[in-house]
């Protein structure tokens, strides 16, 4: 492979563009129509209510992405939107569905020797379609994040505020101290809820698509069926996920948890790390993170890392294989 091999072709970007725009078109609607309509739902659930019910299950608190106190505020309760479900499930859909097309879902249509037939090497056939993949998953996290923001800022909140009152000593009940009605104030989320505290959370959920994307390249890479590159990395990803679960629910298998790349992945617990207006908290490579052995951008790196391991050994591996011929 000479280093001249190395770039991208422009008629392979827009043929990979044109085979995942309504892969992506559709993704990026769900994930901006989400983002948006998750923060709105934020404001329906009164703040004491919400506490009060996250009381009732202090036992699984260690099931949590954070801790429930973090969850209090409305940044905490608007952070939780990269932990959800569709979120995780659009980003898992474009990486594996992208990364497993590049050489055996084009062996799989018999496109490939066509494909290459054309004056254009195996890396830059491969780079190429890296490029569109990567560039559609920067663009999804960024609707999701487009989303949020223009939730937050059509949003609006209503609160309750009780007139002064003062606790009894030991009778434990409160004692007003003027008749006056409880007063409602209505006042926009944004002022209680910076986008800027989210920045980090789109890094890693970024990181941990970038890393699947990769991943599933290398298993196609080395394969000739889609079907089956599919299933191999959802064998890897189901494994992975029980480890992690394994790992959080009993402590003598804690063990587990740190094998699995999902504990990398940590949305939530940077967005508790930004206090007092300090945005820059969650990007240190200075100290480790309370109960971790990682600064809070080495675990987003560790996996953008792993991601690039695998595209490296998709890239040899493809250029020195020898790929058989179509059915």
């Amino acid at each position: 492979m000479h280093w001249r091999d190395m770039g991208v072709d422009r008629m392979l970007i827009r043929k990979f563009i044109g085979q995942s725009s309504l892969l992506f078109s559709a993704l990026a609607v769900a994930l901006f129509g989400f983002g948006w309509v998750r923060v709105w739902v934020v404001k329906l659930l009164d703040m004491g209510q919400f506490q009060t019910i996250l009381e009732q299950f202090r036992d699984y608190e260690k099931f949590a992405p954070i801790e429930f106190d973090a969850l209090f505020t409305y940044s905490g309760r608007v952070g939780m939107t990269f932990d959800e479900p569709i979120v995780i499930l659009c980003t898992v859909v474009w990486c594996i569905a992208r990364g497993s097309d590049v050489v055996s879902g084009e062996l799989g249509r018999g496109t490939l020797e066509m494909l290459l037939s054309q004056p254009v090497s195996r890396a830059r056939f491969m780079l190429s379609h890296a490029v569109v993949s990567i560039g559609g998953l920067i663009a999804l996290c960024l609707a999701l994040w487009a989303g949020m923001g223009i939730g937050v800022h059509v949003t609006t909140l209503t609160e309750v505020i009780p007139p002064p009152s003062v606790r009894v000593p030991f009778l434990g009940f409160e004692l007003p101290l003027t008749n006056d009605a409880p007063v409602e104030q209505t006042f926009p989320m944004s002022d209680r809820v910076d986008l800027r505290t989210y920045s980090s959370s789109i890094f890693h959920l970024f990181a941990f698509g970038f890393f699947l994307l990769g991943l599933s390249a290398f298993f196609s890479s080395v394969d000739r069926y889609r079907w089956r590159t599919i299933g191999a990395v959802m064998t890897v990803y189901v494994i992975q996920l029980i480890m992690y679960g394994l790992g959080k629910a009993a402590e003598s298998l804690s063990f587990l948890q740190s094998m699995s790349f999902f504990n990398c992945y940590k949305p939530q617990r940077m967005t508790s790390l930004v206090r007092d207006g300090d945005l820059w908290s969650p990007w240190s490579i200075t100290l480790p993170i309370e109960d971790g052995w990682l600064p809070p951008l080495g675990y987003p790196m560790l996996l953008i890392g792993m991601g690039l391991a695998c595209y490296l050994i998709a890239l040899v591996v493809f250029t020195r294989r020898d790929l058989p011929a179509p059915l």
